[in-house]
């Protein structure tokens, strides 16, 4: 592998930010969908009245992370149209310090569901 196929633009990382999620989905349709491009560690479904149909999803490998962003992306699932973001913490920490995210956040308050990778069904 070459050094320029490897480097990857700064932007990219494995953690990708879903929106336009079915209010109805589950992290074990997510698991399904997102799991075709390679090794999920966790998933964090949006349950807040401010989150829902959102999640973030993240990867143990980069490079699957971004097949999976290249292909979901506009991607139909559940008759809606995802968008996936590669996830950027600069901007979530900026808008929570102006007060746009964390005026109605208390510190108490979980707005994401944590949904691990442990194991899934057995079959």
């Amino acid at each position: 592998m070459s050094t320029s196929s490897r480097k990857l633009q700064s932007e990219i990382n494995r953690i990708l930010f879903v929106k336009n999620l079915s209010y109805s989905v589950t992290s074990e349709e997510l698991y399904d969908l997102f799991g075709k491009f390679g090794s999920i560690r966790q998933i964090r479904l949006g349950n807040a009245q401010n989150t829902r149909g959102t999640a973030f999803v993240v990867f143990d490998d980069i490079q699957d992370a971004k097949m999976a962003c290249d292909k979901l992306s506009g991607f139909n699932f559940q008759n809606r149209y995802l968008v996936v973001l590669y996830h950027q913490p600069d901007k979530v920490t900026h808008s929570a310090t102006q007060g746009q995210a964390g005026a109605t956040a208390s510190a108490d308050q979980k707005p994401m569901a944590d949904v691990t990778s442990t194991p899934r069904r057995q079959i």
